[in-house]
């Protein structure tokens, strides 16, 4: 019957204080969002740099003057000469040209394909262990008919990077509207208090314990932040879903798609929300109900 009553005087006080519950669920709402889109962009930059890690292959491009036969498999010989390679697979100019024939569109593929030095020559070199990737790109570099070789290394520190920042920005992000959240939810209770000092003064003086006039008021901060978290996690998802729509449009990408770890946000929201609402509930309870009941009429 209690958690009846309690339940029933924080909806109560939700509906009463209308304004400012909507101010302390819409301010919840931006900083859950910020927070959840800052972790979907760093899981998904995660993953990218998880993949260019387990790539173990990498594009040795020869120099323009490298065309014939004989000079493509002397160079492969020296390729394979060290022990970190397993694998060199010959990838020819009109193989380069025919991988980019979307990316072009027609009328550039042809002009293209009729100069046959568009692209160099290249070999797809697969390497055992990752571990001296810089030792064998440098070795791979050395061999005279090399023009370059495509290494991943500056992408995944670029990525690696990138990933942190925005962890970092997320970390802000939560610690200013986090305190915007708690101070808003404070001032709500508060003003729910002002406004029922006369039946907290009347329990008090009948002998209500501290626990039982706070409840109520701990529960209806609780509501804010689920009522918060729900919203939260299906506009997130909305807007998730929208923003891979348009990038898979231009460019293909393996996203981490929201079904598969919606219930891993929805659970970290409600623990968030209830977690903001019970603390910013209790600043303002602590503050007052050291009065004894006749110093709370007079508020």
């Amino acid at each position: 019957m209690k958690i009846k009553y309690f339940f029933k005087e924080g909806c109560k006080n939700i509906w009463s204080n209308g304004m400012m519950s909507a101010s302390s669920i819409l301010v919840m709402i931006c900083c859950m969002i910020l927070t959840g889109g800052a972790m979907l962009i760093s899981v998904n930059l995660n993953k990218t740099l998880k993949s260019i890690e387990n790539q173990n292959v990498i594009t040795v491009f020869l120099n323009d003057d490298v065309r014939s036969q004989s000079k493509i498999s002397e160079v492969k010989n020296k390729i394979l000469q060290n022990s970190n390679i397993i694998g060199c697979e010959y990838y020819s100019s009109e193989e380069a040209t025919e991988k980019y024939h979307d990316v072009l569109g027609d009328n550039l593929y042809e002009i293209i394909k009729e100069d046959k030095n568009t692209f160099p020559e290249s070999f797809h070199v697969t390497m055992k262990d990752l571990s001296l990737y810089d030792k064998t790109v440098s070795a791979i570099n050395s061999i005279e008919e090399v023009q370059s070789v495509g290494d991943r290394s500056e992408t995944a520190e670029k990525l690696s990077n990138l990933s942190k920042l925005i962890s970092q920005g997320g970390i802000w992000i939560v610690l200013s509207l986090g305190m915007v959240s708690l101070f808003i939810i404070s001032n709500t209770i508060k003003i729910t208090m002002h406004n029922r000092r006369f039946e907290i003064s009347i329990m008090k003086s009948v002998g209500a314990t501290n626990g039982f006039i706070k409840a109520p008021f701990i529960i209806e901060g609780a509501i804010i932040g689920v009522v918060a978290a729900v919203f939260s996690t299906f506009m997130l998802n909305l807007v998730y879903e929208k923003l891979l729509g348009v990038i898979n449009g231009i460019m293909p990408f393996s996203f981490i798609g929201f079904s598969s770890i919606f219930w891993k946000v929805f659970g970290s929201f409600i623990c968030v929300g209830i977690a903001f609402g019970v603390v910013g509930s209790l600043i303002s309870l602590q503050r007052y109900l050291n009065k004894e009941g006749g110093d709370v009429v007079a508020w």
